[in-house]
Parts: C-alpha cells; structure tokens; sequence
C-alpha cells in the first residue's frame, strides 16, 4: 500500500510538471499561464509526444467531478485544421481542461469567422488565455486543394481561355434551358467557397517561390496560411489587438509536420505592428 501511494503521489507531482493544476486538472482555482509558460508548456507537451513518452493518459471520476464544478482555466487558446490526423491535444500530451481547442479545415477564419473570432476573444477575456497559437501541418488537403484550383486557374489564365468563353457565350441557350456546368452557380458548393477563400494563399506561395510544382507550391502555402488567420483576428478584434499590445496576450504561429510529429513554433506575423493600428471592432459578416 504505501508503495501505491507513493507511485500515485509522484504521478501526481509529475502531472503538476505536466499542465500545472491543483486539482490534478486546469480548472479556474488555477492561475493563469503568461503567454511564455504557456509556450514552454506546450513545447514540452509536444517532445513528449514526439517521444512517445505521453504522459496525458485518462480522467478518472474525481478529475472530471473537478472540471465540472470548477470550470476550466487552459493554459492555451489553438487553431487548428480539422484534418483527423492533427488532434491537438494528443500532438500536445494534453488532456481535458488543457488546451482550448477550434478546428476547421484549413485553421482559416475565412469562414464561420464571427464563430471563430467570437470564440478567441472567450477564451481570453473569461478563460483568460494568453496565448494563441495558429497551428497548421504539413499534408494539409484543403491547402492543397486550393493549390490546384489556383494553379488550373493560373493555366485557364495563360491560354487566354477568356476570348474562347467569349464565343461560347454569344451561342449558348439560356440557363433555364442546360443542366447546370462546372463551375456555375447551381453547382458550386460551400467546399468550393471555403477553397476559394484559401486561394490567395496559394498564389502568394507561388509568387513567393517564383513558380514551382503543385507539391512544392502546397507545402509552402501551409506556412504562409497560418499568417491570414492570425492578421485576420488582429484586423477584426479590439479585444484581441488591446491585449496583445499590451503584451498581455500574444497571438504566434506552428506548423504540426505529420510524419516526425514535431510542432515548429514561427513567431509573431510580420504584420501585427502594422494591424496592431486597425480601427475595426467586428468581423465583416457582422457589419451592419
């Protein structure tokens, strides 16, 4: 028995090492984490997981009795992409309470960006996280897919297809008359719109290269999107642009690479000095 105990009691000061937490999970009786421990944690978080040494595990029914009366108090707001082999918390040895967590494919506020904004600025002003980390990965499909919709664009372009769409034109029937066409509105999906959005990213990719292939061009464009998503929250958030200019909150991005499994940290944009001066307090979709 006192073996047990002893083993219970290092695992728990172990835990402690882990997301510090008085109730062996973050909770609101926890302070909260400046943006630097929070980092620290988060990169400790993920060497162990490259190691394969994790030490997350489970929550019996005392800690998850905790989160639920007590609150949560994350050490870390993150975006990521939705893709099911990035799952954030696992990449950061993280359990339940950790880290708050948004996903969607990209890690793009092109979309749904009310929700996504609306969601950061919770999590700083009543979690009161201090860091918010933009996280993309290597492989990441729908970056991809924007790839190739930019590069079959950048040809159609190049062929000077326009004059050939122009005759078309002038002898199609009506609308009401033909099955609906690649490309036309009855066929365009919301994927399509949410490609669309990650379009530009690829074409900065590809001007940032000077050309390249598609493969090469992607890879590229999955660190150049992480940067949208972190102007777009400093561009459209007087909550998030007052506390980072306070130094309060810092705003960084990483890029998760699949196959080592090892999170690269790159820093603030190159742009938050300049957006940290925007006047805009809402998101777009929200304007009057």
């Amino acid at each position: 028995m006192v073996c047990t105990c002893q083993g219970e009691q290092a695992h728990h000061q172990h835990q402690q090492l882990v997301y510090p937490s008085k109730l062996g999970v973050r909770t609101k009786v926890d302070e909260p984490l400046s943006a630097s421990q929070a980092i620290e944690v988060l990169q400790a978080g993920n060497r162990r997981f490259v190691q394969g040494d994790v030490k997350a595990g489970g929550l019996g029914p005392d800690k998850r009795r905790a989160l639920a009366s007590h609150g949560q108090r994350p050490v870390a707001t993150v975006i990521g992409c939705a893709d099911s082999r990035c799952p954030v918390e696992q990449l950061f040895d993280a359990r339940p309470g950790d880290i708050f967590v948004l996903r969607n494919a990209g890690n793009t506020c092109t979309h749904a960006e009310g929700s996504m904004v609306g969601s950061v600025e919770y999590s700083v002003l009543n979690l009161e996280t201090k860091m918010i980390l933009v996280l993309g990965h290597t492989g990441c499909g729908a970056v991809m897919a924007a790839t190739k919709l930019f590069m079959e664009r950048h040809i159609e372009a190049t062929c000077q297809k326009d004059a050939q769409e122009s005759t078309d034109q002038s002898t199609e029937v009506s609308k009401s008359e033909q099955p609906p066409q690649p490309g036309s509105c009855k066929s365009r999906s919301t994927l399509l719109g949410l490609l669309d959005a990650l379009v530009p990213v690829a074409e900065l990719a590809c001007v940032e290269l000077g050309g390249g292939s598609i493969e090469e061009i992607a890879a590229h464009a999955v660190k150049v999107n992480v940067w949208p998503t972190i102007n777009f929250l400093l561009s459209y958030s007087l909550i998030i642009r007052e506390k980072v200019a306070s130094g309060e909150v810092e705003l960084q991005g990483a890029i998760y690479d699949m196959s080592s499994g090892a999170v690269e940290f790159l820093g603030q944009s190159p742009k938050q000095a300049q957006l940290l001066n925007s006047d805009a307090h809402v998101v777009p979709s929200m304007q009057a």
